[in-house]
């Protein structure tokens, strides 16, 4: 693809289209329009909202703004299982995640190339794509944390600015504009933005490379056409976080996780006092205990270890003889088996209760958990079977439906969120995302419970952060189950 060519001009805002609420109806779906749903705050659909304009397709590629606040059924239902935005409607199909998005657009369009033919650029392009959700979860949990600006988020912004050095041809990530500053720069803005009323810090002061890519990126209408007034932006956030001044909720308050330890990492120091869930980030299971950790609030008295499974550091089975995930090292002992260690943390640590009291609902939080496997069983054999859903998954799905029935004071299995919760939200998750994309099956048709618990769910701060992305699981799924 040819080097990125100046955008076409543009002497005129677009008027924009009003967002569409609950009460809305549907666009004329799959009618042969190609359109991209967006919500007009979203840093993530401004990635794509910037691509579509950059290449000069605002007659060929329609805006859909959403509320994400009041979002209508039909977006989840017709258009994106993931309900999230942005999407792109395009050639009979639907597409999601931001930068997929920007990279799809920049292909199957015509107008400026987005991404150089150097391959130098090409493969520093790629590095700093795969390093923005790190730089966005560093950024934001130094944010909400207290006192001054932290030590990561300093050097985040240091990385930034000497990746704004690396070529000279120009103010950009890649010397001319690409889809590398398509990615970063809605989240720049917020940043510059947050860190002046919040925290009292300008994220350019000595870092001129930083101070000139905004100034420039600035000039492009493409970005301009798509930037919220700040205040707006500023005050949207914390009201929608719940957020007094100097305070953001934990929609910002995204943990810096550590990183995966391969086969060739040092094993950390056993029984020194420390106590540390040993886990994986793609593993459901160990996904059980994180969640219970967090909702806790032990993310100070628990430290995670997340082990590579695909290259397992062979100091591990020496840990845990089962060498599986997840298992805790506390008080000089391993405890291991996800139904287990939940168990065993809510017993062991203080933080919010997550058994009740109440008779009836411990004997049904045991026949849940009791069924836990063969539910699982049931569902991934579907998964891997040939043709249409199978009738051992409908039932297994049902008798979940009825099982969120059982107690009318509130959306979860036992009525309040509790251990049972934790060990079903994360397969539920998975499978809803993964009969989605192999089986064009949604499970929660038909099943009010299921569609109430997965959108309570993720009003937990404790489990969205333990949360995915639907592609890497949809992946990761297909490979290990050969499909």
């Amino acid at each position: 693809m040819a080097a990125a060519a100046a955008a076409p001009a543009s002497s005129e805002k677009e008027v924009l289209p009003p967002s569409l609420t609950s009460s809305s109806e549907p666009p004329p779906l799959f009618d042969g329009t190609t359109r991209l749903y967006v919500a007009y705050h979203c840093p993530y659909a401004q990635r794509a909202w910037i691509a579509r304009n950059y290449k000069g397709l605002q007659d060929k590629i329609k805006i859909v703004a959403i509320d994400l606040a009041d979002r209508p059924a039909w977006y989840k239902e017709k258009v994106y299982p993931e309900n999230k935005v942005p999407s792109l409607e395009h050639n009979n199909q639907v597409k999601g995640e931001s930068l997929d998005l920007v990279k799809y657009i920049d292909s199957n369009f015509e107008g400026p190339g987005l991404l150089p033919d150097d391959s130098e650029k090409q493969q520093f392009a790629e590095e700093l794509l795969a390093y923005t959700d790190a730089f966005n979860k560093t950024l934001y949990s130094s944010i909400v944390a207290k006192g001054d600006v932290s030590v990561e988020a300093v050097a985040a912004l240091d990385k930034i600015e000497a990746a704004l050095a690396k070529f000279n041809d120009g103010p950009f990530f890649l010397g001319q504009f690409s889809l590398v500053d398509i990615a970063y720069v809605p989240f720049i803005e917020r940043y510059q933005i947050f860190f002046s009323d919040i925290k009292n810090y300008d994220i350019t002061k000595g870092r001129p490379n930083l101070q000139k890519f905004i100034e420039e990126v600035n000039k492009i209408d493409a970005y301009v056409q798509t930037k919220q007034d700040p205040q707006f932006l500023l005050e949207h956030t914390k009201k929608r976080l719940g957020v007094r001044y100097l305070e953001l909720s934990a929609w910002l308050a995204m943990e810096v996780l550590p990183p995966t330890l391969p086969s060739a990492y040092e094993q950390p120091p056993l029984y020194d006092g420390e106590t540390r869930l040993y886990m994986s980030y793609i593993c459901p299971y160990a996904q059980r205990a994180w969640i219970a950790r967090n909702y806790k609030g032990l993310q100070e008295k628990i430290k995670l270890v997340p082990v590579d499974m695909n290259d397992r550091p062979a100091w591990y089975k020496e840990v845990y003889p089962k060498n599986m995930v997840p298992s805790l090292e506390h008080n000089n002992k391993i405890i291991g088996e996800s139904l287990d260690l939940i168990k065993y943390i809510d017993s062991n640590f203080a933080g919010p209760k997550l058994t009740p009291d109440d008779s009836e609902k411990q004997r049904l939080a045991e026949e849940l958990l009791a069924y836990s496997d063969i539910f699982n069983q049931a569902m991934r054999s579907a998964l891997i079977s040939k043709g249409d859903v199978t009738a051992e998954a409908v039932g297994a799905l049902d008798n979940i439906e009825r099982s969120l029935s059982k107690f009318d004071d509130g959306p979860f299995f036992l009525g309040q969120f509790s251990l049972v919760d934790i060990a079903y939200a994360p397969f539920i998750d998975g499978f809803q995302i993964l009969f989605a994309s192999i089986k064009n099956f949604d499970i929660t048709e038909g099943r009010v419970n299921i569609q109430n618990f997965i959108e309570e769910m993720n009003k937990i701060d404790a489990y969205t952060q333990t949360k995915q992305a639907p592609s890497e699981v949809i992946a990761l799924t297909k490979k290990q189950l050969g499909i």
